[in-house]
């Protein structure tokens, strides 16, 4: 099967489209970051919203109605045409399991995609065929949510460990599928990369040292640095943005890092880059400076959240598909059948150590018929209080995952 991106969209178009996606996952990382901070735990934040993107995708071609122009506006498309290209483009990123074969000179990205279907209501053979298998690669499979849902979720789990390469277990746990469950559509994510060969680590420099937390306290956690002094940085008002690439003979991915100039100025940091017009890509243009210090901490967490109640207290109308007639396009279903909504989660972890970046992310979505639950300068990037990250896809600008470490101590 092909996967080549034929997109119609125009340069303005796409800059609109990605511009709204950007703010999207921007605005969804500061709500949860507030929720974490109002709890006083500081918990350490990685989503991906590329595998949300593709979900949404998924949901948007098999939907028509109100359900349609919601997802038109969140994911900043103007038709069903758009949804399509911009679907065929995200699934050309990844390379797919051809990379794994490359060893250590390419980064992997893997998007794996799975749908099943409640045996009173299968998918329209035009979504089975020409969007699941066409578009993202997947096969529909028909279950039985009614009298068999805990053996449905020990299949999505084995699914979905296999697709997080080991990394994500129980994804669902077991009775958490209700009987009223019309379909779940699922997206697998795995990232691996190496930093390219001149910013690498060297793991006889790194040492312990005390990273800054908002509440004030501080921790002592494993730094990194290198001998190398020359680095992609730049600083801007309030803050500093440093690149990481990843080595690579194809494909350009890169890790940033945004670093408040205030050891408290993470939500700061945030409220600038929400209330700039569109983010500005201007952040990822940076120039080689020499840094007087340089320290990263090593990081290994994981996440988890619910998608559709973020999204609901950033006043953003969410379940949707009350009216069965819009997914009409996606599965077989009777016009009198009563909708209750939708729900959708997001499970991620990430790793990042002298070696490169290890990250993974399963997202699924529910339908339930009723209801249910410029010139060099000299300057330093010491990274020793809480702070955003992102890594992306340079020729597409798809933002693979995004978050903030609020404590590297943190294991959970």
């Amino acid at each position: 099967m092909k996967r080549k991106a034929t997109s119609s969209l125009t340069k303005e178009s796409m800059g609109i489209e990605k511009r709204s996606r950007m703010e999207l996952c921007r605005r969804m990382t500061k709500q949860l970051l507030l929720k974490e901070v109002e709890k006083g735990n500081y918990k350490n934040l990685v989503l991906s919203p590329l595998s949300i993107d593709v979900v949404l995708n998924m949901v948007a071609v098999g939907s028509k109605g109100r359900t349609l122009e919601k997802l038109l506006g969140w994911l900043g498309s103007k038709d069903m045409e758009e949804i399509k290209s911009q679907s065929l483009q995200m699934m050309a990123v990844a390379g797919g399991d051809q990379y794994l074969e490359k060893g250590e000179e390419e980064p992997v990205l893997c998007l794996v995609n799975g749908a099943w279907f409640d045996q009173r209501f299968p998918p329209k053979s035009s979504y089975k065929e020409d969007v699941l298998k066409g578009i993202y690669g997947c096969e529909a499979k028909t279950v039985d949510f009614v009298t068999r849902g805990d053996e449905v979720v020990d299949e999505i789990n084995l699914w979905a460990e296999d697709a997080s390469r080991g990394l994500i277990k129980n994804f669902l746990p077991r009775g958490s599928l209700s009987p009223e469950t019309v379909l779940i559509l699922a997206n697998g994510l795995y990232f691996k990369g190496n930093w390219e060969h001149d910013f690498k680590f060297d793991a006889n420099h790194t040492k312990n040292r005390p990273f800054y937390l908002l509440n004030g306290d501080t921790v002592s956690v494993p730094f990194m640095t290198s001998r190398k002094r020359y680095r992609r940085c730049r600083s801007f008002e309030g803050f500093k943005v440093l690149e990481i690439p990843y080595q690579s003979k194809s494909k350009q991915f890169s890790m940033y890092f945004f670093l408040p100039d205030e050891r408290e100025g993470l939500q700061n940091l945030l409220e600038k880059l929400i209330s700039d017009s569109g983010f500005s890509y201007e952040y990822c243009c940076l120039g080689e400076t020499r840094l007087d210090k340089f320290w990263i901490p090593k990081f290994k967490f994981s996440y988890d959240f619910d998608v559709s109640l973020t999204m609901k207290e950033m006043g953003m109308s969410f379940p949707f598909m009350e009216n069965s007639e819009d997914i009409a396009e996606m599965v077989q279903i009777h016009k009198n059948v009563p909708f209750s909504g939708s729900q959708m989660i997001q499970k991620a972890s990430i790793e990042v150590d002298e070696k490169g970046t290890v990250g993974t992310t399963i997202t699924a979505f529910c339908c339930f018929a009723k209801r249910a639950k410029g010139k060099p300068e000299s300057t330093s990037f010491v990274a020793d209080h809480p702070f955003m990250f992102m890594i992306m896809e340079e020729r597409s600008r798809f933002v693979i995952f995004t978050g903030a470490v609020l404590d590297p101590s943190k294991v959970e």
